[in-house]
């Protein structure tokens, strides 16, 4: 069910009722009983398969708190791994043992629970979080719809106290709610699903496209998943907020990063900081051994890229990340500084992010040297026959000309600033365009990240 469909409006709808309705007290059975619904409308097969691993990880937190130091490690290290064999079995298994035994379909959001469930595993091993007694309330966490399926990756600080105590909402948190989700449905709707039959024809056939039409599908290709995966964090954030929870921000405009760290820093931040608080520094310490960071940063990058894919080509695209911060970091440790503008920095950035897309977006290593070998084919560009692109063209430019202002603190300024009549107006404007265009779409059928 996705957020952007009609069967989600009409699941909205019964859910908003059922919550107005409710006295407080029931609100969590609320959260749980139609998260469970909105998980399962995919595959009610699986339905059942988040509950019960937040019951062992219910039961394993309870078993590392009563252990001492040492028997805590050890349950603490098994732990992790009994939540994460799932995960492992349906995403892994085929590629590590070079075969294709597990046929099944990849459980929906998988990769985020499981690493919700190891966040609140950890924090609870490390003191950092109490143990959760009551059942429902870690159920309510894990389940919680709008992050469900693809993040934001929240630790348990940052959701299970908003679930005990049940914000106040006022109609200026529902204006800005409202608000932030018409951005997210105007960025999946009318960017990423427009962009992506002019990326997908590129990556179908490499070596039979134009130079031009391989420009159009490696630059689309970046606004296609920042407005994909970003639109998913908008609308979750928005849906949250319009009942008072506060969800963390997941992006802060990644395509004006000046380095490789500080795109991954504003790029999904909510995993960038998962991989860095457990992962990078249990392995680099706090300390400035430059051999341990070095190490750090290219182990955890190559994770990463491994998390988003089981495939060499996201395991090399991960290890590049990691050279990259791996080596920036060594630069800041040894305080040397390269004397290039902001705006080159940014602009070399951002064409690494670009042409490094090509191994996330390529099917395998094979098809990503096939569309890396378009680059050298000036020969096919042809400026006429941009003609024929016009309308991918301005999605792109616009994308880009209003980048800068695609900021939560400027969007909620501005919420507050504007005429409520304007506002309106301007955000039901979005709506028919996005539902026009939505309507007419193919694409539409599910987020990149339902994948990972």
């Amino acid at each position: 069910m996705l957020f952007s469909s009609l069967d989600f409006f009409y699941f909205f709808i019964v859910y908003l009722l059922a919550w107005f309705l409710a006295p407080k007290k029931f609100k969590l059975t609320i959260i749980v009983l139609f998260s469970l619904f909105f998980y399962g409308y995919w595959n009610y097969y699986y339905s059942l398969f988040p509950v019960v691993l937040t019951l062992l990880a219910y039961i394993c937190a309870f078993y590392i708190n009563a252990s001492s130091p040492y028997i805590n490690r050890i349950t603490l290290f098994l732990s992790i791994f009994l939540v994460s064999v799932p995960l492992i079995y349906f995403k892994y298994f085929n590629f590590i043992f070079n075969t294709n035994t597990v046929n099944l379909s990849l459980p929906l959001g998988i990769s985020f629970i499981t690493f919700t469930l190891i966040s609140y595993i950890i924090d609870v091993s490390k003191k950092r979080y109490p143990i959760e007694k009551n059942f429902n309330i870690l159920l309510g966490y894990i389940l919680f719809f709008p992050q469900l399926i693809a993040g934001p990756i929240l630790r348990p600080s940052e959701l299970i106290p908003q679930l005990k105590n049940l914000p106040i909402v006022t109609n200026k948190m529902r204006i800005l709610a409202i608000t932030i989700f018409t951005i997210g449905l105007a960025k999946k709707l009318i960017f990423a699903d427009q962009l992506a039959p002019y990326v997908d024809s590129v990556y179908a056939s490499p070596t039979t496209a134009l130079y031009h039409e391989w420009l159009i599908a490696i630059y689309g290709f970046s606004v296609q998943i920042y407005c994909d995966f970003s639109g998913y964090s908008d609308m979750a954030i928005g849906l949250a907020l319009f009942f008072g929870i506060k969800l963390p921000i997941n992006f802060d405009r990644p395509y004006l990063a000046t380095t490789v760290p500080d795109i991954w820093r504003k790029w999904h931040i909510t995993l960038s900081t998962w991989f860095r608080d457990y992962i990078y520094f249990p392995i680099a310490g706090r300390k400035t051994n430059i051999q341990l960071h070095f190490f750090a940063a290219l182990f955890t990058m190559t994770v990463c890229g491994f998390w988003h894919g089981a495939s060499w080509n996201f395991i090399l695209w991960g290890f590049l990340n990691g050279l990259l911060v791996a080596i920036t970091n060594l630069l800041r440790i040894k305080r040397i500084k390269i004397p290039f503008p902001t705006a080159l920095k940014i602009f070399l950035t951002f064409h690494w992010w670009v042409f490094s897309t090509i191994l996330f977006r390529s099917t395998d290593l094979s098809n990503a040297m096939d569309v890396c070998a378009q680059a050298i084919n000036w020969s096919t560009f042809n400026i006429f026959a941009l003609k024929e692109y016009i309308f991918p063209i301005i999605l792109i430019t616009i994308f880009f000309m209003s980048h800068y202002f695609d900021q939560f603190s400027r969007v909620e300024k501005i919420t507050n600033q504007i005429n409520k009549k304007y506002l309106f107006l301007f955000l039901l404007m979005i709506w028919i365009i996005a539902i026009v265009l939505g309507s007419s779409s193919e694409e539409s059928e599910k987020f990149i990240y339902f994948d990972f």
